[in-house]
């Protein structure tokens, strides 16, 4: 199984004003970029995509389904989960959006893990706003006693291992953590198999292991780094777990959000992850 990821794409309607936040954001030029980055997902011959929310930037329906329609167009099957931005008006013009699309080849991702290949299953972090309309939680909060003993690969718009201090060292801003984070965490850390999380959200490239959890964040579509990333499982037979991100279009010369290296590779030996 090869597994392709892209995250945070922030499709906006024509003509929204300029944002950022590493770096400015390319609106402009973010429909070529996702067409590109999904025509080498299917070069580098994976076989499924899955894109890990902040499909769009202001959460409206029209960017929804056109992002939709944009990840259609790829031979595979696509999985994708909201991001903050894509709830900006609630949950109701994501699943509109996805219902409108008719049953294709794009699907939300569940909560519950469903087989990814022989020996992973896989599952994605929902989320909802706070009640106090601050922040988001994951909700339902995952149950990993339930997973039973096989490997996990939860995928996430928010990284469930936080940053924060990674990204204070490294100058860099931070979009903030999920309000249970902690509680999702040592839930999963104290779990004895091994997770692997893989998150957006934070427009960075990170790699962090702490106990059963081995948690990857992902670099954007919308600002540099401009990423694709493939997840290869074929070595899992050795315990082993192998990850490549590339930009799609040359990356800008201002802020570098890249805090791991590209290319790595992690080994579960039966406790925890070593790379």
């Amino acid at each position: 199984m090869r597994l392709g990821i892209l995250t945070d794409i922030h499709l906006s309607p024509p003509g929204s004003p300029p944002a950022a936040w590493h770096n400015p954001h390319q609106f402009d030029t973010v429909r070529e970029r996702l067409t590109q980055a999904i025509r080498f997902l299917e070069v580098e011959g994976v076989d499924r995509i899955a894109v890990l929310g902040d499909l769009t930037h202001h959460g409206d329906e029209p960017s929804l389904q056109e992002a939709i329609t944009i990840l259609a167009t790829a031979n595979v099957p696509v999985w994708i989960l909201p991001g903050n931005h894509d709830l900006t008006s609630g949950i109701a013009p994501f699943t509109g959006a996805i219902d409108a699309a008719g049953g294709g080849t794009v699907i939300a991702i569940g909560s519950e893990p469903v087989p990814l290949d022989s020996a992973w299953r896989v599952a994605g972090l929902p989320i909802e706003r706070n009640r106090d309309g601050g922040g988001f939680m994951a909700s339902p909060a995952p149950e990993p006693d339930s997973w039973g003993d096989g490997p996990v690969l939860l995928l996430s718009h928010f990284p469930v291992l936080s940053l924060q201090q990674q990204c204070a060292d490294a100058n860099l801003k931070y979009a903030g953590d999920l309000h249970n984070a902690g509680r999702v965490a040592t839930s999963l850390v104290d779990r004895a198999a091994p997770t692997l999380v893989i998150n957006g959200h934070l427009h960075v490239r990170h790699t962090a292991a702490r106990g059963s959890v081995l948690q990857a964040a992902c670099g954007a579509q919308i600002e540099s780094l401009f990423e694709a990333t493939v997840v290869d499982f074929r070595t899992w037979e050795d315990g082993r777990v192998t990850w490549n991100a590339t930009p799609i279009q040359p990356v800008w010369p201002g802020v570098s959000p890249a805090l791991a290296e590209s290319a790595q590779a992690w080994t579960w030996d039966g406790a925890g992850w070593r790379s």
